[in-house]
């Protein structure tokens, strides 16, 4: 008997087999891009031998095998010359691979018939029926849930294990998964409380947003550690990233959970906030030892590597899953000598280029910007699905408006486009380029884009009103945006940071969503130019998961750095949030011996421990400021509590105020310059006092808790620097308002303000109660009424836009909510996009005020 592996190398070694598999390959890549002028004529294919083969390695579980399979199928599906016995064929191919959603797909598209399986022979609807059966899981509430082979595995793991490790591909339905897990176990009956961890604000209120649609009507989702019901919820749901975790455990002392999902664990390798996020897990299992701790991560290798440290009583497992629902076609397009208008394609395929046309641009592409821009209109049109990925906010924006320059005006006006255009120009800034590219249905789309503006740019571009995004590295960070082709020339992480391939293919994961499109296409541009793709990809490969504590041991070159130089002022570097995590648990009474046992030197070892042994014993600080202020050295606090004392002022002179006092900006600005002066230089190098990014960062720290719209801000530092342009300011300060007042500035006021409260606790004098900076800096608001909005799902743009109407100070959310639907928002001046905003969080309220369990 001939088992499935010998089977697939069987098929594998036909040649006639690999020819077919190759002219399906060119043949949906024909279908794609039909401006492309063809070297050859379209290939002809033998249906009945591709599908005869591609049925005999259905069963096999290589990515190899299933990427021929769905690739045959596919083509079949979308081959004008294929048979409708071929295509039902074709569909009891995807049946039996579980790939349902791609039948589903085809019969939307009228690519094939509605259930063409049932005119197949006998034997192969029963096979159809065993398929979708096998592929499906029966949730508590009756309904069946349709799974791929990767979710229907990840079904069985987490009902048996205690801890779980997964690795998938982009397009293979994780997130839809695990969120069917974690409502399914909101169904259950008593108290919980399950984490999901997620590396981004922006996925904090894509995930919280869904599910507050489907939780049960007694079930809080919550994603602020400052929400007042946070505490009083029995059955609880928290969105956080690793920041408001660590928050959490240290607003909430009795906090525990029940369920704890790191999403995109691979952001363990990031540097300062990857140490947060290792330091803020391990704290939330200390605490919840019997908790199911979850991991899932794209494309890795090693998903066992985070299973590793759990407790040897509890049931662990790991498995990486080859599940291929989406292919991808990857392209290199090349400069022609001699010929400026045109460009060679190629495609490639098991590790190997072959050319296969040219593409002829509209005109001469003199700059970068529109080589880029000419490149993609060329092969997509006006078409919907694009995504072009870039370095950066200011390449974003020339790209952009270069391939404005490519498109038409649009024959219609589209009310959506316009509402959107409307809030930008009232919520950012009038002279936003982002306004006018909208214009013509292009966008870009970075990070420090305001929350509401970049939900509205995905969801219409995932409606197809938006036909071209163009993106920064956000697109690495879980953000759902599934597109159908993606552009990239000299792609990096980072200024001069090259795109790794294991990265590289997470992006092109994004290319061909599960459900959305048969496949996807990813562009390389200039690959011939070797300075541009270092790491130029040609198969696709999986990465390693790391940690930066790992790392950071195991080369202790940064580590070493910071402990010889521990007397000076740092940047904010992953190597005090090492070394302020090896203190904090050695502080807190663990054994640090194996985290030192990854030194390799000896002397180097003993050189490390010595330091946080000397930091621990030296301490004059309160352990537990020193473990809430996780990232931030022991001995940079003694340094700051140290000019505290030198500086002949009272705890009075230098605490910090609220930020409606006429002297705040002054007093803030002191302290950033006392920081600068011991702690961290991420606010300016300290020269004196008068120190001007000082000052205007503690202007924009002040009017940002001010709840200060974005647009006045951007106006401000137009006054203030006259020399910027508009874009240039409008980028500057929301770059400043996520990295300083959202980021650092939380981070260190909040740590300076416990100093000040340790100095006059040395002088024998009370502390009064004080504000929450660190609530404030990142929300933007300094009211509880407004905290209380935002906690309800609201974006700060809608909060800030109802702020100047809101009478009171302190409300709960029933209160809260009863004020937003008395409102006359059209009469209060809201733009539409926000009226809609407050109206879907009225409309989730009302579900569950009319499903929630009537009590006598």
């Amino acid at each position: 008997m001939t088992t499935g592996t010998a089977l697939e190398e069987i098929v594998f070694a036909s040649h006639k087999f690999r020819d077919v598999l190759e002219a399906a390959r060119k043949l949906t890549v024909r279908s794609e891009f039909t401006t492309v002028e063809w070297d050859e004529e379209a290939p002809s294919i033998d249906w009945g031998f591709a599908l005869l083969y591609a049925s005999a390695i259905t069963s096999a579980q290589s990515e190899r095998a299933q990427s021929a399979v769905l690739r045959i199928a596919t083509a079949c599906m979308l081959s004008s010359e294929a048979q409708d016995a071929h295509k039902a064929a074709a569909a009891a191919l995807l049946e039996r691979s579980g790939n349902h959603m791609a039948v589903e797909l085809a019969e939307s598209r009228d690519r094939l018939p509605a259930d063409a399986w049932r005119r197949l022979p006998g034997a192969l609807r029963m096979e159809v029926v065993r398929s979708r059966i096998e592929y499906s899981v029966r949730l508590s509430d009756g309904r069946v849930l349709p799974v791929n082979p990767f979710q229907g595995k990840f079904w069985e793991a987490v009902e048996t294990n205690d801890w779980l490790s997964v690795s998938a591909p982009t397009s293979a339905g994780k997130s839809r998964i695990i969120r069917e897990h974690f409502l399914e176990v909101t169904r259950q009956t008593g108290p919980f409380t399950l984490v999901y961890l997620v590396p981004t604000r922006a996925l904090i209120e894509e995930v919280s947003r869904d599910l507050r649609r489907e939780v049960p009507s007694d079930v809080g989702v919550f994603t602020l550690p400052w929400d007042p019901d946070l505490g009083e919820s029995s059955r609880t749901v928290l969105v956080v990233t690793q920041e408001r975790l660590h928050l959490v455990l240290e607003l909430l002392p009795s906090f525990s959970v029940d369920l704890l999902f790191v999403d995109e664990a691979q952001s363990l390798a990031g540097d300062a906030r990857g140490v947060l996020l290792q330091h803020s897990i391990e704290r939330t299992i200390r605490r919840s030892p019997e908790a199911q701790v979850l991991f899932a991560s794209p494309l890795s290798s090693n998903p066992e590597l985070l299973v590793e440290d759990a407790p040897p009583d509890r049931r662990s497992d790991s498995f990486v899953s080859e599940t291929v629902t989406v292919n991808q076609n990857l392209l290199w397009v090349e400069h022609i000598n001699r010929k400026p208008q045109r460009r060679a394609v190629s495609l490639v395929s098991d590790g190997n280029s072959h050319r296969v046309g040219e593409l002829v641009l509209a005109q001469r592409a003199t700059t970068v910007p529109m080589r880029i821009a000419l490149v993609a209109h060329a092969l997509a049109g006006n078409n919907p699905g694009n995504v072009i990925y870039v370095n950066g906010p200011s390449e974003a924006e020339k790209v952009a408006k270069a391939v404005y320059e490519q498109l038409p005006a649009l024959a219609e006006a589209d009310t959506e486009i316009d509402d959107l255009r409307d809030l930008i120009k009232t919520a950012v800034h009038s002279k936003y380029l982002l306004a006018d590219v909208l214009a013509r249905r292009v966008a870009f789309h970075y990070g420090n884009m305001p929350l509401m503006v970049r939900t509205e740019i995905e969801r219409l571009f995932g409606e197809g009103k938006i036909h071209y995004l163009i993106c920064t590295s956000t697109l690495l960070e879980g953000v759902n945006l599934p597109c159908r082709t993606i552009f990239m020339r000299n792609p990096q992480k980072g200024p001069g940071n090259p795109l790794r391939e294991g990265d590289f293919w997470n992006l092109a994961g994004r290319a061909g969503r599960w459900g959305k499109e048969f496949e996807g296409n990813v562009v390389c541009i200039d690959t011939d130019d070797e300075s541009l793709w270092p790491n130029l990809p040609r198969v696709r490969k999986r990465s390693q998961i790391t940690r930066a504590v790992s790392t950071g041991l195991d080369d202790a070159s940064g580590l070493l750095a910071f402990v010889r130089s521990v007397d000076e002022v740092h940047d904010d570097s992953a190597s005090e949030s090492l070394f302020a995590y090896l203190c904090s648990r050695h502080l807190a009474g663990e054994s640090i011996q194996a985290l030192l046992d990854r030194v390799p030197l000896e002397s180097e070892r003993s050189e490390v421990e010595s330091a946080v042994t000397r930091a621990a014993t030296d301490l004059r600080i309160p352990v537990e400021i020193v473990t809430r202020h996780t990232g931030i050295a022991p001995v940079s606090m003694e340094r700051l509590l140290d000019s505290f004392r030198r500086s002949g002022k009272t705890p009075a002179d230098l605490e910090l105020p609220l930020p409606e006092e006429p002297d705040a900006r002054a007093r803030f600005q002191e302290s950033l310059v006392r920081i600068g002066a011991t702690m961290t230089n991420v606010f300016g190098a300290t020269r004196s006092s008068n120190d001007r990014r000082k000052w205007q960062l503690a202007n924009l720290i002040v009017n940002w808790m001010n709840g200060m719209p974005l647009a006045r801000l951007i106006d401000q530092r137009l006054a203030f620097n006259t020399s910027l342009t508009s874009a240039r300011a409008i980028r500057d300060v929301m770059r400043d308002i996520e990295s300083i007042a959202r980021f650092h500035a939380p981070k260190y006021l909040a740590c300076y303000a416990d100093l000040l409260e340790v100095y006059s606790a040395e002088l024998g004098l009370e502390t009064a109660a004080r504000p929450d900076y660190a609530m404030m800096l990142e929300l933007g608001v300094s009211r509880t009424s407004e905290v209380v909005l935002m906690s309800l799902g609201l974006s700060r743009t809608a909060t800030v836009a109802l702020s100047d109407f809101i009478g009171v100070d302190e409300w709960s959310r029933t209160e809260a909510l009863t004020w937003l639907a008395a409102q006359n928002l059209d009469g209060l001046g809201v733009p539409v996009l926000l009226q809609r905003e407050i109206g879907d969080v009225l409309k989730v309220a009302t579900r569950r005020a009319e499903t929630a369990p009537k009590t006598d």
